[in-house]
Order: structure tokens, then C-alpha cells, then sequence
């Protein structure tokens, strides 16, 4: 099952001087966009997916019922005043309604949920990355390497996750395993949710 992951890394470029600054990164989660160039649903806690939602056109040769196009991604300001830089960092998690979609003899409460834990995954991996950032060590020089670094981490520790999920459930048609998932995946929000 194939996923979008958005990347997205904006910077405005600094004089050579500002290696000699000091560093404060913030990190944020956020849940709109308005700069989003296409149409995606931010991911909420406790707002769920509909079938509505899923406006891809269905690959009729595809053996899947329903696909889920989901992932994170970041933008990056950075400002310089005083000797003192602010990296600003600014995550998020979406959904991609044109890239997302279910065969029309599919939309069932049963798939339905096996795609929403798709996405309830992402978003999973993208609270992972925020922590990773908030806890990471940066200097003016390695900044970007470091940035570079947790973000490839996370997107391979999502798609590993993901690829899992499919195989293991086999795209829902175990429904024992997929049974499993779902407790993994809901105890794993809680667990989040209540931090």
C-alpha cells in the first residue's frame, strides 16, 4: 500500500555570521494549514474518517478495498535578531482525500476502521517525530543534519509501521489480527492521549 508523505522545508537563508549565534528551536503540532496546496484532512485526535472523505478514483485492477494516503511532514522557519536564532518547526499529520479511495461495494464499518488505524498510525509516528525534535541536540552548523536525520528515522519507522499492519492483517481480511491492530493501535493513542 503505497502512502504520501509530504515534505515540505521552507528556510530563509542567513549570512555566515549567524553560525556564531545561539540556537532555540520551538516545535509545533498543527492542525491547519492554510497553505496546504491540496486537499487534506489534518489529523485531530478523536475526529475519525468517513467514507465521504475518500475522493480518489478506486484503481479497479487493485486488490485492495480501500486505500488510505496518510503521512507527516514539517515546515522550518528560521529568524535571526540580537545574536539569537529561533529555528521554528511546525509538524503535521494529513490524510489526502483526492489520493484516498474505496471501491464503491467496499464501504463498510469493518474497512472503514482498518483505514482510519492507517491514519491513526501517522499520526502516531508524527507525535514520535515531535518528541524526537523537541529532545534533540542542535547547533547552528549540524542543524539540518540532525533535522534530516530524525525525519528519514521516523518516515522508515511509519512505513515499516504501516507495512506491518498490511501484511500481518493481510489488508483486513484476517480479522483476528486485524482485531489485534486495533488494540494495539487504540491502547497506543490512549497511552498518547492521556500524556
Amino acid at each position: 500500500m503505497k502512502k504520501y508523505y509530504s515534505f515540505l522545508l521552507i528556510m530563509l537563508f542567513c549570512s555566515l555570521a549567524v553560525a556564531a549565534q545561539k540556537l532555540q528551536v520551538d516545535v509545533d503540532y498543527v492542525t491547519s494549514d492554510a497553505s496546504a496546496d491540496k486537499p487534506v484532512i489534518f489529523y485531530t485526535p478523536n475526529k475519525k474518517l468517513s467514507w465521504t472523505d475518500f475522493k480518489g478514483r478506486p484503481v479497479a485492477a487493485s486488490e485492495a478495498a480501500a486505500i488510505t494516503n496518510a503521512g507527516f511532514g514539517f515546515k522550518m522557519a528560521f529568524h535571526s535578531e540580537n545574536n539569537a536564532a529561533t529555528l521554528h518547526l511546525t509538524v503535521d499529520c494529513t490524510f489526502s482525500i483526492t489520493d484516498s479511495w474505496v471501491k464503491n461495494n467496499r464501504k463498510t464499518p469493518y474497512i472503514l476502521n482498518h483505514e482510519q488505524h492507517h491514519f491513526d498510525l501517522a499520526y502516531l509516528y508524527a507525535m514520535q517525530f515531535v518528541h524526537n525534535l523537541k529532545v534533540a541536540k542542535y547547533t547552528m552548523k549540524d542543524y539540518n543534519k540532525v533535522l534530516e536525520k530524525i525525519y528519514t528515522q521516523c518516515q522508515t519507522d511509519l512505513l515499516s509501521a504501516q507495512d506491518a499492519y498490511d501484511t500481518e492483517t493481510k489488508n483486513s481480511q484476517l480479522a483476528d489480527k486485524q482485531e489485534m491492530w486495533d488494540k494495539k493501535i487504540d491502547g497506543q493513542m490512549s497511552a498518547y492521549l492521556k500524556q
